[in-house]
């Protein structure tokens, strides 16, 4: 068990005025049985009238609209946070849980990816978590990383093809490929020491629950990451999503610290 401080910063600034900013947030730590959250406080600027809820994820959301002309928008969080290296009980009924076993629109795999996969040694015990852990080795080995090298509506399978990515594209393949295998998979976006911004890996659903696999360091995820985000791909774990009124350009900086507490 880790007890870590958190701080999230988030700040946006634009070229003009913008108005009727409407935005989402789940750049925070969820509270789960393995991952407790002792203490959160998020402040968003300008002032603004929010409301919390959940997703269909079960995620955690900030939501709110910042009425008045802005030139910038800022989110602080800071956050004490208790980890443990446990797996994760499922709470959802098994009929929803099909979600995590179909591809989607940034896992689907294409020739390079079933190339790839067919290589695969054949899997022996079908224990699912020695299975990733074997999948995740085999792609460390195939595949490298490039800072910037991707965008947000990278594929797996194009990220693959070129041979270089992030660790959201690590994570987008891993699930592409555990998903043939078979297994019900998510994305995970969080955070974990050292970073100085969010990090991406997907969690693998066994008997004991889900157990997080980190493909961009090839390793387990254990009580060093802290879960912001859970879903099917990248595009259901937006930190910070927005829409607004104005003719303007934006650009953004997120810094991330985390610290054994």
């Amino acid at each position: 068990m880790k007890q870590w401080k958190l701080k999230y910063k988030l700040y946006t600034t634009f070229s003009l005025p913008v108005k009727k900013h409407f935005y989402t947030l789940r750049c925070f730590p969820q509270d789960l049985l393995s991952q407790k959250v002792l203490a959160c406080r998020c402040e968003v600027t300008p002032p603004s009238v929010n409301s919390r809820g959940r997703d269909c994820f079960g995620n955690s959301i900030l939501f709110g609209c910042c009425e008045n002309e802005h030139t910038m928008f800022e989110v602080k969080v800071d956050a004490v946070v208790q980890t443990k290296d446990k797996p994760e009980p499922e709470i959802m009924e098994p009929y929803q849980l099909g979600m995590f076993r179909a591809k989607t629109a940034l896992t689907f795999m294409g020739e390079r990816l079933n190339e790839f996969y067919e290589k695969l040694p054949e899997a022996k015990d079908g224990d699912v978590f020695m299975r990733t852990e074997q999948i995740m080795d085999r792609l460390s080995s195939s595949f490298s990383y490039v800072s910037g090298s991707t965008g947000i509506h990278t594929t797996a399978e194009d990220a693959f093809a070129q041979g270089y990515g992030v660790c959201q594209d690590y994570a987008h393949i891993l699930l592409s490929v555990c998903r043939k295998e078979g297994m019900t998979v998510r994305y995970v976006a969080g955070t974990i020491p050292g970073e100085g911004e969010t990090h991406a890996w997907i969690e693998v659903l066994g008997k004991e629950g889900w157990r997080g696999f980190d493909p961009t360091h090839n390793r387990p995820a254990d009580e060093k990451y802290i879960r912001f985000a859970f879903g099917r791909d990248a595009a259901d774990c937006g930190l910070n999503r927005g829409v607004f009124l104005g003719n303007a350009n934006q650009k953004q900086r997120v810094y991330v610290k985390m610290e054994e507490y």
